[in-house]
């Protein structure tokens, strides 16, 4: 939905008058980004060792293999946690709790320096 000339003109002056009362807040907050291309891949990437997973324990069930069993197993149980590690170490920052994502090396939530 479009906005009219009248909200546009207010919205922008409360962003001009945010931006004077606390240019700190407007740095942070432009920093700010979200993860991209590469977050997208990395959980299409995910959730297909999830599914290859579940085939594997499916296909080492009814072809009593064991191998494949296993293998489905181990690798049903390794990437969630693969995920969350991944989740963890790039949006996590132990400062703010998690609730701003940190993907550089400054949390654009509380200007602290996230840990490596």
């Amino acid at each position: 939905m479009k906005l009219s000339d009248d909200e546009k003109a207010k919205l922008a002056a409360l962003e001009h008058a945010l931006r004077t009362e606390d240019p700190r807040l407007d740095h942070r907050l432009s920093r700010m980004r979200l993860g991209g291309v590469a977050s997208l891949h990395a959980v299409l990437v995910l959730c297909f060792g999830v599914v290859l997973g579940i085939v594997l324990v499916t296909l080492g069930d009814l072809l009593a293999v064991p191998g494949l069993l296993v293998s489905g197993l181990v690798l049903t149980a390794t990437v969630p946690t693969l995920a969350v590690v991944w989740w963890a170490r790039r949006y996590y920052c132990r400062y703010c709790a998690g609730k701003a994502p940190s993907p550089a090396r400054w949390c654009a939530r509380c200007a602290r320096p996230t840990p490596v």
